[in-house]
């Protein structure tokens, strides 16, 4: 998504939340978007801790007690606030064993003045599990035993990536509208940077972030949340390979060392060629669009919530390479957060 589509839909948005009732407070209703903080502060002095889960493919039902038995990606975050408007946090991730640092900072609120409020918010993330990546560059002969020249390939084409190669960071504008006493409306524009990316994926890309909260009650809320992308990362380990897959599975196009050799000694035929290479090709396929709907349940400083989406991300910084199920095909996976609300300094009214 290009960065002046982002302001097209940030100016949209805000035009048509400013067109509302303009009477309303300036909070934003609950503590955190499906997959986004929202605008709401945490208050100084004031320490959140938060136990994130997200299960795998619940489609098989209870055959895999609803993606529970596949094991969970976990998140335990600690988030402080300095201020009232400034707030640091620190993430831990089962997933690739992340550490994300993050800070939000409230520049403005609500108001009858202003139309909604805007945060600053941002996060350096860094995945600490062992990575490799498979090049295909070196696949040449070199003693003439099969096992020994696999292995020096597979060795020269082998790059483990370092620390450095596995920072990411991501920026992103919060902005949120109370429409009235039951409806609250966030839109985010994102801006990730990968240090390092596989081949056929950017290095930098922009997403948009659009959620909402539906307040049931004092203590009951309804949240959706969605995140748009102009390009999601590929499903598969290897673009190559991927790129290779016809309509018919374990058939694959004819490399052009196999199209030149085959035909030149009559082992496959022009029409072959064209039947998978061309009739058959099937586009790579790429992650899905992220969806999610949450139930959130405040009970004094405890805020439970129980959501359903198609991915099992939670670190941030990994929020843009996409969805891991397929919603038209009935994938799912379920999740819930807890968080808990300690004050430091001086009591506070409970959230």
């Amino acid at each position: 998504m290009k960065p002046t589509l982002l302001i097209f839909l940030i100016l949209f948005v805000s035009n048509f939340l400013y067109s509302q009732d303009r009477k309303t407070n300036t909070h934003f209703m609950g503590s955190s978007m499906i997959f986004m903080p929202s605008t709401e502060d945490i208050g100084e002095k004031n320490l959140v801790f938060r136990f994130n889960h997200r299960f795998g493919n619940a489609k098989s039902g209870l055959d895999d007690f609803y993606g529970l038995d596949e094991g969970a990606n976990t998140q335990l975050a600690l988030d402080y606030g300095l201020s009232d408007r400034w707030m640091v946090g620190l993430a831990r991730t089962s997933q690739f064993k992340t550490w994300e640092t993050r800070t939000k900072y409230r520049v403005f609120s609500q108001d009858s003045n202003i139309p909604f409020t805007l945060s600053l918010y941002g996060v350096i993330g860094l995945e600490t599990s062992e990575q490799t990546y498979t090049y295909s560059y070196f696949t040449r002969s070199w003693t003439g035993n099969a096992a020994i020249d696999n292995q020096i390939n597979k060795g020269l084409n082998t790059y483990e990536l370092t620390d450095q190669d596995k920072t990411s960071y991501l920026s992103s504008l919060l902005i949120s509208r109370k429409i009235n006493e039951t409806l609250s409306l966030q839109i985010s524009p994102m801006y990730v940077h990968r240090n390092f990316t596989p081949t056929e994926i950017d290095n930098t890309r922009y997403g948009l972030d659009i959620g909402g909260r539906i307040k049931l009650s004092t203590r009951f809320d309804i949240s959706f949340s969605t995140i748009l992308s102009k390009k999601r990362d590929f499903i598969g380990s290897s673009y190559s390979q991927e790129s290779q897959k016809t309509s018919i599975a374990g058939a694959n196009q004819f490399t052009s060392d196999q199209i030149n050799t085959g035909l030149s000694n009559g082992s496959i035929s022009l029409s072959e060629v064209i039947l998978r290479n061309i009739i058959l090709d099937e586009p790579v396929k790429h992650k899905f669009v992220p969806f999610g709907i949450g139930f959130d349940l405040e009970t004094g400083g405890h805020v439970f919530q129980f959501m359903v989406s198609n991915t099992r991300t939670l670190a941030q910084t990994q929020l843009l390479r996409g969805g891991d199920y397929d919603f038209m095909k009935q994938e799912f996976c379920v999740g819930f957060n807890i968080l808990r609300q300690f004050s430091i300094g001086e009591e506070r009214e409970k959230w």
